[in-house]
């Protein structure tokens, strides 16, 4: 049952294997390298060729610590389990240390169906949203149906080329952002975690958007446009016109 949302994501995965038609990078890699070693003369292309090679080798430890600190996080979660199990049974002897009940009741995670990012503070109630404005961070126009991502359980749900919605993108979101029509941010500006990724892939992404979790639900049809940083909620004037 718990590994239903991993299943998922991996039928997804699965489902669409070639890079993402938005990938401009990937599809072009090798035009850009055979580019690079030809800027070199002959007797330098070697070197060139070998420095490339380090380059990318040195690329991947960007995120490697990321990968290192899922499993730090996994094995804390491991250990603060085990820790609740312990007090309870010392709690039927009542030895269990007040002090470690109180910093496990710290630990303990929200509610379930509870929010687990955090939010702009609270303001009166918005109006429906037509265009939203935030900082253009990974140029390009893309559209597609919203998915608001609260909390890490709304990832089983993404479906291949849906708009990515969420507070901010975090190492442990990062292998959905390929499968993304584009990326929409909260938090953050061009250097955030999720508007790199984005521009790595080739994907439309608006960061630093007011309430955008609130104001865009799942299953609205959004455009995005990287360039300006505008993010229209509905129909575009294309579709009147076609209509």
């Amino acid at each position: 049952e718990e590994a239903k949302p991993l299943f998922n994501i991996l039928l997804q995965m699965a489902a669409n294997p070639h890079p993402s038609p938005h990938d401009r990078k990937a599809l072009r890699a090798e035009k850009l390298k055979e580019k690079f070693i030809n800027s070199f003369d002959a007797e330098h292309r070697k070197e060139a060729d070998e420095i490339l090679a380090l380059a990318r080798v040195s690329y991947q430890l960007r995120d490697d610590d990321n990968i290192h600190l899922g499993r730090i996080e996994s094995h804390f979660l491991t250990a603060v389990q085990e820790a609740r199990r312990r007090v309870e049974r010392l709690e039927e002897s009542s030895h269990a240390s007040d002090a470690l009940v109180i910093i496990l009741d710290e630990l303990d995670p929200p509610p379930a169906g509870a929010k687990t990012t955090k939010t702009d503070p609270p303001q009166k109630p918005l109006l429906k949203s037509r265009q939203i404005t935030g900082q253009p961070a990974g140029s390009g126009i893309a559209r597609g149906k919203a998915r608001v991502i609260r909390q890490h359980s709304d990832l089983a749900d993404f479906t291949y080329g849906e708009v990515l919605i969420c507070d901010a993108v975090d190492p442990n979101m990062t292998f959905v952002v390929p499968r993304a029509a584009a990326v929409i941010e909260r938090r953050g500006g061009m250097l955030i975690h999720g508007a790199i990724i984005a521009r790595e892939y080739g994907l439309p992404c608006v960061t630093g958007v007011p309430n955008v979790t609130a104001r865009i639900h799942t299953g609205d049809e959004v455009t995005v446009d990287g360039y300006l940083g505008i993010v229209t909620v509905g129909s575009t004037a294309l579709d009147v016109e076609k209509s």
